[in-house]
């Protein structure tokens, strides 16, 4: 037979809000930077999308290289979610998804920095700034996401030998 505990509550106690979540201060400083991105990005759509409608025609180029730059951003979240979520792709190591996703982004970059005129398209010097630029900063960002990445295997293999271990005590008890 099982005891039921009542929880009595004074009336000071029962006007107390209860925050259940614990948000610590890295969670905050995360979600305030996703705000403002999210904000930004919406307040520079906007106002490029006003700027094409009232502004005069000599602004305009800087207003589409702004609204090009912003469609290759978000064909570069596209590619992140093709290549690094198995939504599209079940199975393939990290290897080739980040080969595959920097072929991918390249080709997509030159063909939107030659459409858009982000740099002159006959000039090579140009071709070799941006091709080694673009090398640069996708290996920057490689090396950084692997190390996240591992990070986080680790943390989940820590807290699953620590899971297994509370339950084999668990079945060692019980037995």
């Amino acid at each position: 037979m099982t005891s039921k505990t009542t929880l009595s509550t004074t009336p000071r106690q029962a006007n107390k809000i209860i925050n259940s979540e614990k948000v610590t201060p890295r969670k905050v400083l995360k979600d305030l930077l996703v705000n403002f991105c999210i904000g930004f990005t919406l307040l520079i759509l906007f106002s490029c999308i006003f700027g094409l409608i009232f502004a005069d025609e000599a602004a305009k180029p800087g207003i589409i290289m702004c609204l090009s730059i912003g469609v290759a951003m978000l064909i570069c979240a596209v590619l992140q979610l093709v290549f690094f979520t198995p939504v599209f792709i079940k199975r393939m190591s990290y290897v080739w998804r980040l080969s595959f996703f920097g072929i991918c982004l390249y080709a997509i970059l030159a063909l939107c920095g030659a459409a858009f005129s982000w740099f002159p398209t006959d000039n090579l010097g140009a071709w070799i700034a941006f091709t080694v630029t673009y090398l640069i900063i996708l290996a920057f960002m490689s090396v950084v996401f692997t190390l996240i990445n591992k990070r986080n295997i680790k943390t989940l293999n820590d807290k699953l030998t620590e899971f297994k271990a509370e339950h084999s005590e668990q079945e060692n008890n019980e037995s």
